[in-house]
């Protein structure tokens, strides 16, 4: 398999309605692809990290870079790996604020207004503390080892995990809703939406 993380920049300020656009095309076809990994985004940037077969990635890759929705694109990582680290996420997502970063001591040096193509294209070890909070298990080489106590931890943290994915995609459904409504533009999609996740949190 491999695992590739990139970089750009939005072309035009996105709404949170395409983004929510952007997502739910992820969730529909990355399934299918056998397609997993994790987007970040904040200040137009986003920072995206793609893992699956190989092929698939560099054919979805290429295809991502000509996407008119974003400029600036580059990749930053590249690695061929046996094991999935987003194996939860057909694409998990996280729209960084300042309140989130204050929840990682390993970035309290970073601000908000770092993440940027530019700053984290070159400070690699603030990229690896952004993504690694969102691994599916814990990124410690020793997993297999730990004790019932820290597999307890890890079902926590992956639990912790789920719960804010659903927070992070309940509010950004809800903004779209609002800017939709705002502007007359409130359509059955929209409604369909509210009712998947409706669904969706009912079953946990």
């Amino acid at each position: 398999m491999l695992r590739v993380t990139y970089l750009s920049r939005e072309s035009d300020s996105l709404t949170s309605s395409a983004l929510v656009d952007l997502l739910e095309h992820c969730k529909h076809n990355n399934p299918t692809l056998g397609i997993t990994g994790m987007l970040i985004y904040a200040n137009g940037t986003f920072l995206q990290t793609l893992e699956g077969e190989a092929n698939t990635v560099e054919a979805l890759l290429a295809k991502i870079e000509l996407d008119r929705r974003h400029r600036d694109f580059q990749v930053i990582q590249r690695e061929a790996t046996r094991e999935r680290l987003y194996e939860n996420w057909s694409m998990g997502f996280e729209r960084l604020t300042e309140s989130t970063l204050q929840d990682v001591p390993a970035l309290a040096a970073f601000q908000l207004q770092d993440f940027n193509p530019e700053y984290l294209s070159a400070h690699p070890t603030v990229v690896e503390n952004l993504l690694q909070r969102h691994r599916s298990s814990h990124w410690d080489p020793l997993i297999r080892e730990i004790d019932a106590r820290d597999q307890f931890i890890a079902e926590l943290r992956r639990a912790l995990a789920n719960a804010r994915q659903r927070n992070e995609q309940a509010l950004l459904l809800i903004e779209s809703v609002i800017e939709a409504s705002e502007g007359g533009k409130l359509t059955d999609i929209h409604l369909q939406l509210c009712r998947r996740l409706v669904e969706t949190l009912r079953k946990r």
